[in-house]
């Protein structure tokens, strides 16, 4: 969560809230977007010296806008340079459909069935970030990046995702079928 935010805050200076709802609205399913999660590491960052706060008043309210400092800065650059870890990525549903076999018959076609209805839900909330995303990606920004390059990138994970929710729903449709045959 903590580099995610240190990416975050490279493009532009964000709230507590406006940090949520971004990765609600768009990371959600790559992370937590709860707001115990996104305090939880705002404090750990500013702890760390690698974000800072400027504190507001708007109304009545305190507000506080979190931006990267030069050590956060250097620390989300070494993170998203460093190679990256296949053994990261677990699926923690594997283990379900390894003990399924001990699950009823029916038990088994309607998790897989629900778990196909997620993926097709999945992909549809990727494909509606991704249409957003081409939408953001068209509007003016600051210089100084290679705007270019980034979205291209984002871009790619939308894609990776919408593709690997397409090949689980094929896959488990697949199973599914067997299993009727079967009955």
């Amino acid at each position: 969560m903590e580099y995610l935010i240190l990416g975050l805050l490279v493009f532009a200076p964000m709230t507590g809230y406006e940090l949520q709802r971004f990765i609600k609205q768009n990371l959600a399913l790559i992370c937590s977007s709860s707001a115990g999660s996104v305090q939880t590491a705002l404090a750990k960052l500013e702890k760390e010296g690698r974000i800072a706060d400027v504190e507001t008043l708007e109304g009545r309210r305190r507000k506080k806008t979190f931006s990267i400092t030069p050590a956060g800065r250097q620390a989300f650059e070494a993170w998203v340079a460093r190679p990256m870890q296949a053994g990261r990525v677990k699926n923690m549903e594997l283990a379900r459909l390894f003990f399924l076999g001990l699950a009823r018959p029916a038990q088994r076609a309607a998790a897989i069935r629900d778990y196909i209805r997620q993926m097709e839900e999945k992909q549809a909330v990727l494909s509606a970030i991704r249409e957003q995303s081409r939408l953001a990606w068209s509007r003016p920004l600051p210089p100084g990046r290679d705007w270019d390059e980034v979205f291209r990138f984002q871009g790619y994970t939308i894609e990776y995702g919408i593709a690997a929710a397409e090949f689980e729903r094929q896959w488990y449709g697949r199973l599914l079928k067997e299993l009727e045959e079967e009955e």
